[in-house]
């Protein structure tokens, strides 16, 4: 069960978007309208088969009160006979053995018999036996065989017995299907109560069809079937398929109403209680869900138009997302193919607009990034080339500048010996032997050697003032950090004086940053150029290589420094300059005081 879970998941994640749309669309449209169509049908079909049910129980109880009043005026007429005295007289007396009188009884019985046939349809014949076998009789004027000729006597009689006197009737049947209809009834003698005649009532037949005469012809089959279940009257000819055995045996009860899945028919029935004559009307089920059919149909066919029409709006907007998406996933393996920059033009303000610039953006800054990347490497080999090339240069200098010292010493000139010692101090730190990181009393101690040569230049014009205070002495800084700050503020600033300045170097804490200030007492820089030289001081590292080709700065030195520190110790770190034209220019040295870098860029540089 677990892995058939996993596989339907996994098949699921691995359709396309497209396709996992329209899959959404028909499990949210297809299935509520399959349900809503099903529920519908069988409510309308379950409506129609109680309306229909409903509908034969009443026409059941029309024909049934037909029934009735037909057979309470049978009965009316039946009783009507037996009090009529002429035939009451002829049962009770015996032969008179004078044909003439017989014969006037026999035409007196004949006429009253005839006047009530000719008033009443529903009667063909009557007849009259008493017991000694004398026979009045009276036939309707159709060409249909007497009543004499065809009553069955002697089972009418037993028949009639076992009812003593009350109205019975009998049904003379052959093939399954009843000939003649007979109400009999024995006559008793008024006073000794002993039997003398009886009475058969030969019913027309084709008159017991006016009981469903004048129904709706909706109701088409219905049929009318003796106590033996053999067949009385039916209105549709088809009825072959109804009468079997089978069908028959589910006739059980007085009266139902049920469908009967071997017949595929609604079947309604009820019983005469007179008679035991069984009324029954069935309709196919295929008449009787005749309109559920129609709207079934209706029903898939609206279905199957709103889903094709759905599906094709459905279709479009799925589209309307998954082009985009797709130019969009184009896009990404053309970048991730060759890392060229690619343009999507999608004007549109929604989500996918957004991806789309983003991914617009994201290409051409990929592109910048990977040149720059490949330039940096490009850079960075020639500058390792360069510095191996290099190499001999400071060494040779080095060695060089250790004979002159030698020289000096040996000719007795102290002046240049110390300042040849100076500056073999400042080449040994630029050429970085020992440590990369330095305290910052070192790298004080480095300004005060470069202090020292630059006086042998400009005399008294330099004062020189360091102070270092709360501990920041013991601080390890990067190598030659400080050193081009002094510089520069030689040569921008005390080298323009026409007489003495002062540089003053500070270091101290604040907070958990270490700051080292660099102050120098020369013109100062003018408010436009020290507003553009703090705006690219605090340019974060990404912006500044970026414009490094477009831009050329004037204080290399300055950038130098700030650049390294921001490659140290994150964009948030540098240099930042005060000045006032005419008094002073500091440069304030901002890194933190409890961290140390890890690697980074060791190059220094200056202005000249």
């Amino acid at each position: 069960m677990k892995q058939l879970k996993n596989r339907i998941v996994k098949f699921y994640k691995d359709l396309s978007i497209k396709k996992k749309l329209l899959l959404a669309f028909y499990i949210q449209i297809i299935i509520p309208m399959i349900f809503m169509g099903f529920l519908s049908y069988r409510n309308s079909a379950e409506t129609i088969k109680q309306m229909s049910t409903n509908y034969a129980k009443d026409i059941l109880q029309m024909i049934e009160l037909r029934f009735n009043d037909y057979l309470s005026n049978l009965s009316i007429i039946s009783q009507d006979l037996l009090y009529d005295k002429t035939i009451y007289n002829a049962l009770v007396q015996k032969n008179t053995n004078d044909p003439l009188l017989d014969y006037e009884i026999e035409n007196e019985i004949s006429n009253s018999m005839k006047k009530i046939i000719l008033s009443r349809p529903e009667i063909q014949s009557i007849a009259i036996v008493s017991n000694d076998g004398r026979f009045y009789y009276a036939d309707d004027n159709s060409s249909r065989n007497s009543i004499k000729n065809i009553l069955p006597y002697d089972e009418v009689l037993e028949k009639a017995r076992q009812n003593q006197g009350k109205v019975t009737w009998y049904t003379e049947s052959s093939n399954g299907v009843v000939n003649h209809i007979y109400l009999v009834r024995t006559i008793y003698h008024q006073d000794t109560f002993r039997e003398i005649g009886l009475q058969a009532i030969l019913v027309n037949k084709n008159f017991l069809k006016t009981v469903y005469d004048g129904l709706t012809r909706s109701m088409q089959n219905i049929i009318i079937l003796s106590d033996n279940y053999d067949l009385i009257a039916a209105r549709n000819s088809n009825y072959g398929e109804f009468l079997n055995d089978s069908s028959l045996g589910r006739l059980r009860n007085e009266k139902d109403s049920k469908i009967d899945p071997e017949l595929n028919a609604l079947v309604s029935y009820t019983t005469i209680t007179e008679t035991g004559w069984k009324v029954i009307t069935y309709v196919p089920l295929n008449v009787l869900y005749r309109d559920a059919y129609t709207l079934r149909r209706n029903l898939l066919l609206l279905c199957i138009i709103t889903v094709v029409i759905l599906s094709a709006f459905n279709l479009s907007i799925a589209m309307s997302f998954i082009n985009p998406i797709n130019r969009l996933v184009k896009g990404m393996k053309m970048v991730q193919k060759d890392n060229r920059i690619v343009y999507i033009d999608d004007e549109r303000d929604d989500e996918i607009g957004f991806l789309n610039k983003t991914f617009n953006e994201m290409s051409r800054e990929i592109n910048h990034l990977v040149n720059w990347v490949y330039r940096e490497q490009i850079t960075r080999k020639e500058a390792e080339l360069k510095a191996l090339q290099s190499q001999i240069n400071p060494h040779f200098l080095f060695n060089t500048l250790e004979s002159i010292n030698w020289m000096a010493q040996l000719n007795n000139v102290p002046e240049i010996s110390e300042a040849v010692t100076d500056l073999s101090d400042l080449m040994e730190a630029s050429i970085g032997r020992g440590d990369r990181l330095i305290t910052v009393e070192e790298e004080f101690m480095y300004s005060d050697k470069y202090i020292s040569i630059i006086k042998r230049r400009f005399e008294d014009k330099i004062q020189f003032r360091k102070e270092i205070l709360n501990g920041a002495g013991k601080v390890r800084i990067p190598r030659l950090l400080i050193q081009p700050l002094v510089e520069n503020a030689v040569y921008h600033g005390i080298d323009r004086l026409r007489g003495k300045g002062e540089i003053i170097l500070k270091a101290y804490i604040e907070g958990e940053n270490l700051l080292i200030v660099v102050m120098d007492t020369g013109p100062g820089i003018g408010i436009a150029e020290l507003d553009a030289l703090n705006r690219r001081l605090s340019l974060d590292n990404d912006t500044y290589f970026k414009n490094l080709r477009t831009e050329s700065g004037k204080s290399i030195g300055i950038e130098n420094v700030n650049r390294r520190i921001k490659l140290f110790y994150g964009d948030k770190y540098g240099l930042k300059i005060e000045s006032e034209k005419g008094k002073y220019t500091r440069v304030i040295v901002c890194i933190p005081a409890n961290s140390e870098p890890t690697e980074g860029y060791y190059v220094q540089g200056n202005d000249n």
